[in-house]
């Protein structure tokens, strides 16, 4: 495997964080890990083939006001992957489980980026009164249009650390992020340490999606935030704000100009000012 150079921003927020694992009825370990001692929870959930890291860019201011719980999802990052290939239904059971095993008596939001916001929106089902308010983060499950993944390089098949980077700039261009200059040596490393923590294809978990259905059944609030350039909106943003407000009539949709899929990686500060905004 080729080796990647060591990451001070990444260190300190690993080093900075308390990590448990929760171990689920299959004795699959699940990492959750936290940062910040004051305010409203917020549970963030990774998109696919992701981590905790996919909100590398915003722990650190998050975690002045609220106290921020980040799992790897099962079959990702450091946790283990389950012994079958579960139903989206049945993966959101399995976290809300474990969130309650980690958080007994406390109340939490739910915050999901991309994947995470498909098994964010199924959790809903399950939560009770756990759950105080939904955002949906680059969420694509319209209804009315398709999902179409980008054709990727591969990253596996390359025999050098320049290669390597090629390929995963070359994805992160076609599939995360609008602008170039963001596609930086951290962004290539956390899609490096990402990519490789894989154990499962999370289009496999949430090709049993009850969305956009499942919402209508949500009496939280949700807000959706959108990067303006997003390339998994097939029909464009401006068809994905009518046809939810369509739908869900409350929903507060926000959208971040010149910004791609990963919108809360590429553009922290105005990402993280409407978190506030969403939660003061």
């Amino acid at each position: 495997m080729i080796e990647l150079d060591y990451n001070q921003k990444i260190q300190s927020l690993k080093d900075a964080s308390s990590q448990v694992f929760i171990k689920t009825n299959e004795n699959t370990e699940i990492s959750f890990r936290q940062w910040g001692e004051v305010g409203p929870i917020l549970v963030m959930l990774h998109g696919g083939y992701g981590s905790w890291m996919h909100w590398l860019n915003n722990i650190y201011e998050l975690s002045k006001k609220f106290r921020i719980v980040v799992p790897d999802m099962p079959g990702f990052g450091e946790s283990e992957l389950l012994p079958y290939l579960p139903t989206l239904d049945q993966y959101a059971q399995i976290l809300v489980d474990a969130l309650d095993e980690l958080l007994p008596d406390e109340q939490y939001n739910i915050v999901g980026f991309s994947f995470g916001s498909a098994i964010g929106s199924h959790m809903m089902k399950f939560v009770r009164e756990k759950v105080l308010r939904l955002t949906l983060v680059g969420y694509n499950r319209t209804g009315n249009m398709p999902f179409k993944r980008p054709k990727m390089k591969s990253w596996r098949d390359v025999n050098s650390k320049e290669e390597l980077f090629e390929a995963q700039r070359f994805n992160l261009s076609v599939m995360m992020l609008h602008k170039d200059e963001k596609i930086d040596d951290l962004a290539i490393t956390v899609q490096t340490l990402n990519t490789r923590g894989g154990k499962v294809r999370s289009l496999d978990i949430v090709a049993t999606h009850d969305l956009p259905a499942r919402l209508l059944g949500v009496d939280k609030p949700i807000d959706i935030i959108w990067g303006e350039f997003d390339v998994t909106l097939i029909n464009g943003i401006g068809n994905a704000k009518d046809r939810m407000k369509e739908l869900i009539p409350e929903v507060n949709c926000h959208v971040i100009d010149n910004t791609g899929h990963w919108v809360q990686f590429e553009e922290p500060e105005e990402f993280n000012k409407i978190i506030y905004d969403i939660y003061k």
